[in-house]
C-alpha cells in the first residue's frame, strides 16, 4: 500500500492504475448521515497498486484535491449511495455490494472489531483517528470480493444513484433538516428507511409525527403522488390483464365481488399474499394470477434459479421459500425496479428549486416551489407512464395533505 498525501503523489500513481479500479471511501463519522459527514480517505486499487489517498487521518499528511475517476473504465465502489454524497455520478461508477446482490453472490463483510470500539464511544470523528493499517485490513476484504465480480450492471448503477438522489435534499421541519437513509440490501431489494432511530418508511398517519415535515421554500407546498392500486397494477402487467385506467383497482375487484370496498381489499390481499381459493378464480384476475405463481414456482423448483423481470436480478432457491413468498418477491422486485426507473427520470426533469424528498414504495412526497408551476404535472406524466395512474394530495405540511387534481 502507498499513502498518497501530496497533490504529485495523486496524480503520479492514479496514472499507474489500470482502467478497472474498486474504492473503499471512508467517511469520517461513523454516526452521521453521510451528508453531514466528510470523507476522511479513500482506499483505491486495480488489483495490484493500492493507494490510500488521505484527506484528514492524522497518522499521515492529507491533500484537499479530489480525485478524477472520470479515465477510468470502470469504479466500483463500496457504498456508492453514501459517496454520492460527495462526488458527482459518472456513468463508469457502480456499487460493489449491489452487483454481488445482483449476482445473488455473497456481499457480506465482517465489520473490524476497532470501528465496534469507536462506535461505542461515539467519538466524532473515529475514523480520523482509526490508524491507516486498520483501514486497509477492512479494504483487503472489500478487494477480495471485488476480485471475485467480473461484471456491471445498470441495476449497481441506478439504485444507488437512484436513491442518493432521493437523500440528498432531506425533509424540512421548523427545526432544520433531517435526512433519511434507505438500505438496499434487503431480501427482495425494496428499500428500508430508518435513520436516527425514524422508519420514515412508515410514518404513522395518525397523531403528530406526519405534521413537523413542511416545505423549505416560502410559499412552497408539499405534494404526495400516490399510485393507485400499484400491486394490483403490476400484477396485471405480468398476467396479460388490463385494469382499467378511469376506475380504482381495488374498485374494479370489489365490482367483480359484489363487495364492500373495504371488504373487498381484505379478500383481495388474501388471495393474493395467501394463495387464491377456488371461491374466487372465476374473476379472470385471479385465475391468471394462480397460473402464473403455479409457472413461476414449478420454474423455479426446476432451475434452482430465477430472474427478476426487469433488471435480471438472481434470485436462488433456499428451503425457507414458497410459492407465494417467491411470488411476493417477484411483486416486491418489479414494483421497486420499475420505481427505480422512474426516479432516474425524474431526476433529468429540469428544475430551479422543487425536488423530491421521500419514497416510500407506492408514493413519492415533493417538495415544490411556488415558480415551478408545471413540474408535478410533468412528473404525474412519468410516474402513470405504461397505465399506472396516480393521485394527487398537496399540503401546508404532511399530515395535511388534501386531494387536488392536476
Amino acid at each position: 500500500m502507498k499513502i498518497v498525501d501530496t497533490q504529485e503523489e495523486l496524480q503520479k500513481h492514479l496514472s499507474e492504475l489500470s482502467e478497472k479500479v474498486v474504492v473503499f471511501p471512508i467517511l469520517s463519522s461513523l454516526e452521521k448521515h453521510p451528508r453531514l459527514s466528510r470523507i476522511s480517505s479513500i482506499l483505491i486499487s486495480d488489483g495490484e497498486l493500492d493507494l490510500f489517498v488521505n484527506y484528514h487521518n492524522i497518522e499521515a499528511s492529507t491533500i484537499s484535491q479530489k480525485i478524477d475517476f472520470k479515465p477510468f473504465k470502470e469504479v466500483c465502489v463500496v457504498g456508492l449511495k453514501e459517496f454520492l454524497h460527495h462526488y458527482d455520478y459518472i456513468d463508469n461508477m457502480f456499487d460493489l455490494e449491489m452487483e454481488l446482490f445482483h449476482q445473488a453472490s455473497n456481499f457480506d463483510v465482517d465489520e473490524k472489531p476497532i470501528y465496534t470500539v469507536f462506535r461505542r464511544r461515539k467519538a466524532p470523528r473515529a475514523n480520523d483517528l482509526i490508524p491507516i493499517w486498520k483501514h486497509y485490513e477492512q479494504f483487503q476484504d472489500w478487494k477480495n470480493l471485488w476480485s471475485q465480480n467480473t461484471t456491471s450492471s445498470k441495476f449497481s448503477q441506478l439504485y444507488p444513484k437512484s436513491l442518493n438522489w432521493m437523500e440528498l435534499g432531506g425533509l424540512k421541519t421548523a427545526d432544520g433538516i433531517e435526512y433519511t437513509q434507505y438500505n438496499m440490501l434487503t431480501t427482495t431489494s425494496r428499500p428500508s428507511n430508518t435513520f436516527g432511530g425514524t422508519n420514515y418508511a412508515a410514518l404513522p398517519k395518525d397523531g403528530e409525527v406526519r405534521s413537523r415535515f413542511i416545505s423549505r421554500f416560502v410559499g412552497g407546498k408539499l405534494y404526495q403522488l400516490d399510485f393507485d392500486g400499484y400491486h394490483l397494477r403490476l400484477i396485471g402487467k405480468l398476467i396479460d390483464v388490463d385494469i382499467p385506467l378511469n376506475i380504482k383497482a381495488h374498485q374494479w375487484l370489489a365490482d367483480q365481488y359484489g363487495a364492500d370496498i373495504k371488504d373487498a381489499k381484505a379478500i383481495t390481499f388474501r388471495q393474493l399474499y395467501g394463495g387464491v381459493q377456488d371461491e374466487y378464480k372465476h374473476i379472470p384476475f385471479f385465475s391468471k394470477t394462480a397460473e402464473y405463481i403455479e409457472t413461476l414456482w414449478r420454474q423455479f423448483l426446476v432451475d434452482k434459479v430465477i430472474y427478476t423481470p426487469i433488471f435480471k436480478r438472481k434470485i436462488v432457491f433456499s428451503d425457507d421459500l414458497n410459492k407465494n413468498k417467491l411470488f411476493n418477491y417477484i411483486l416486491q422486485s418489479v414494483e421497486t425496479e420499475r420505481n427505480i426507473i422512474i426516479l432516474d427520470k425524474l431526476s433529468k426533469l429540469k428544475t430551479q428549486h422543487s425536488l423530491p424528498i421521500l419514497y416510500t414504495y407506492d408514493s413519492i412526497l415533493f417538495d415544490v416551489h411556488k415558480d415551478d408551476v408545471n413540474y408535478i404535472s410533468e412528473v404525474k406524466s412519468i410516474m402513470e407512464k405504461d397505465g399506472f395512474p396516480v393521485g394527487v394530495e398537496v399540503g401546508d405540511n404532511y399530515k395535511e395533505m388534501v386531494t387536488t387534481h392536476i
